[in-house]
C-alpha cells in the first residue's frame, strides 16, 4: 500500500520552517514553491525541496529581484560592446542615452542608478521602443539573460512556457521571470524537471531538518 501523499498545508509549513528565520514573507515563498511543484507534478520530497531552497538562498537570499553589484558599470560596458560590434560610434550611443525616458530622466541617468536585472531589462525595453538607434542596437538583444530568485535563463523560461504556465501572463514571460512566482516556477522546472547528464543532485546538504543547509559542488 502506498503511503498517503502529504497534505499541501503540511508541505507548505515544512517549506516555510526550513527557510532562514529572517526571510520576509516565508509563507508567501512557501505557497509559490509548492504551487510550482504541484504544477510541474514534481514530488515535494526532502531532497527536492532542499535543492530548491539551497539554490534560492545561494542565488538571491530569497529576494525575487535581487540587487546586482556594479550593475550600472556592467550595463554600460554591454551597451558599448554591442555598439562596437555593430559599428555604431560611441558618441552616437552617448547622445541616444541622453534622451529623456518616460519618467523624465535620461536613459543614461536611469542606467546609472539601476540596481536590479528587472529594472535594467525594463529600461532596455523602453529604450528599444523610443530612442533613435534603439531598434538597430538592441532589438532582440536585451543583455539581461537571467533573472529572478533562482537566476533562471530567460530563454529557457520562454521555451518552457510553450509547454504551459500556471499563471496569467500580464506582459511577457521575460517579465514573469522577475516575479517571485514566475522565477520560482521556471527555476524549479530547470532544476528538477529538466533532463541532465547526471542522476543525482549536484549539491550536498546538511542539517536540513534544523532549517539550515550548506551546499557545494559534489
Amino acid at each position: 500500500r502506498q503511503p498517503a501523499a502529504p497534505k499541501p498545508d503540511h508541505v507548505r509549513a515544512q517549506i516555510a520552517k526550513r527557510m532562514p528565520a529572517n526571510t520576509p514573507d516565508r509563507k508567501g515563498w512557501a505557497v509559490d514553491i509548492y504551487a510550482a511543484f504541484a504544477a510541474l507534478e514534481i514530488e515535494p520530497d526532502a531532497p527536492n525541496l532542499c535543492a530548491v531552497l539551497a539554490v534560492t538562498e545561494q542565488e538571491s537570499t530569497f529576494q525575487a529581484d535581487p540587487p546586482v553589484p556594479d550593475l550600472p558599470k556592467i550595463a554600460r560596458a554591454e551597451i558599448d560592446r554591442r555598439a562596437a560590434r555593430l559599428g555604431v560610434p560611441r558618441f552616437a550611443v552617448s547622445l541616444a542615452l541622453k534622451l529623456p525616458s518616460p519618467d523624465g530622466r535620461s536613459y543614461a541617468e536611469r542606467i546609472g542608478a539601476v540596481r536590479t536585472e528587472r529594472e535594467l531589462s525594463e529600461i532596455f525595453e523602453s529604450f528599444v521602443g523610443r530612442v533613435p538607434l534603439g531598434e538597430r542596437l538592441f532589438a532582440g538583444l536585451n543583455p539581461v539573460r537571467t533573472g529572478g530568485p533562482m537566476q533562471v535563463s530567460i530563454a529557457f523560461a520562454e521555451r518552457q512556457a510553450q509547454q504551459g504556465y500556471p499563471y496569467p501572463v500580464e506582459v511577457s514571460i521575460r517579465r514573469e521571470v522577475f516575479t517571485r512566482r514566475g522565477g520560482l516556477y521556471f527555476g524549479i522546472a530547470h532544476l528538477l524537471d529538466y533532463e541532465a547528464p547526471y542522476d543525482a543532485h549536484l549539491y550536498r546538504f546538511a542539517d536540513f531538518n534544523a532549517g539550515r543547509w550548506a551546499s557545494r559542488n559534489a
